[in-house]
């Protein structure tokens, strides 16, 4: 029997027990022998990962949102174990990127017969940490969001709490002057934040950056965006709703491989909503590192 274990975010903000009890119900009658370990601090994901993956688990489960996701990930980089994914968090991006279901049951049900999809991830540098990520990264005004967002708030409002913080972060725009190195060529741009991203959705179904990015093809997207003031990032934003993000004076788009960025002032620094220290920052690709059961891509 495939064994397989569910390492599960008790604080995640959509976190359930009662479902959770149930997809580990249903993965068991699926035919996987399923144990289920929590989590009970930044890391665990990655340590109880590995542990597992030692001990001969075949199947490694993620239940929780992005940041549960990718620390669990990062336990099986490199490998050919296969990551499932039981969406519990607010955005849940990596699984809504890659058309999972936050229905447990339908989520379930790919663990047991979804094809095994390789994604490239990113790997984040600062000053204070190096952490990897499936989505995208970024500085400046994203991680000023993430990081003033409170997870009581989240788990209230779902992603209604980031619309709220945000209009309170607008009214003070922080601009920065960025140096960004793409592949060894020099650009310099003044903005309010850089975001690179491997995934296109920032919100599935309703925000996306571009239309042709894809988390297998080999390249960030990174897109710089700039705006002095409230109305000036609302029709940035506006922009990017109606997949429009082109010719727009604050959006301006780069590929790359790898990246170094610097600011003055110093931004701020995210990856896949996890606060990462500050600039400078470095990111590195790695090609089709992690094995996502998933739908087949299109």
């Amino acid at each position: 029997m495939t064994r397989a274990i569910i390492i599960t975010n008790p604080a995640a903000a959509r976190s359930d027990e009662a479902h959770l009890l149930a997809s580990r119900r249903r993965l068991v009658r699926g035919g996987l022998a399923v144990e289920v370990a929590p989590t009970g601090a930044a890391g665990d994901g990655q340590r109880l990962a590995r542990a597992a993956v030692e001990d001969g688990v075949e199947v490694v489960i993620a239940h929780g949102g992005d940041g549960t996701a990718m620390d669990v990930a990062a336990g099986l980089i490199g490998s050919e174990h296969r990551l499932g994914l039981l969406p519990a968090g607010t955005g849940n991006l990596l699984a809504g990127n890659l058309g999972i279901s936050r229905s447990w049951r339908v989520a379930s049900d790919l663990i047991l017969r979804g094809a095994v999809r390789s994604v490239d991830v990113g790997r984040l540098t600062t000053r204070q940490v190096v952490r990897y990520f499936a989505v995208a990264c970024g500085a400046g005004f994203d991680a000023d969001l993430m990081r003033s967002t409170a997870a009581r708030h989240k788990r209230a409002f779902g992603m209604g709490a980031y619309v709220a913080t945000a209009v309170g972060l607008a009214t003070e725009f922080k601009r920065s002057l960025l140096r960004v190195e793409t592949d060894g060529v020099a650009h310099e741009a003044r903005a309010a934040m850089i975001l690179i991203a491997n995934c296109g959705d920032l919100i599935p179904g309703l925000l996306r950056i571009r239309h042709d990015i894809r988390p297998d093809d080999g390249v960030f997207d990174v897109a710089i965006l700039d705006a002095e003031s409230l109305p000036g990032a609302a029709h940035v934003l506006w922009r990017l709703v109606l997949r429009r993000p082109d010719g727009h004076p604050g959006i301006s788009f780069l590929r790359a491989r790898s990246l170094r960025v610097t600011a003055e002032p110093a931004l701020p620094a995210q990856a896949d909503g996890e606060e990462c220290g500050t600039t400078p920052l470095e990111v590195e690709l790695v090609p089709l590192a992690l094995h996502v059961l998933a739908p087949r891509a299109d």
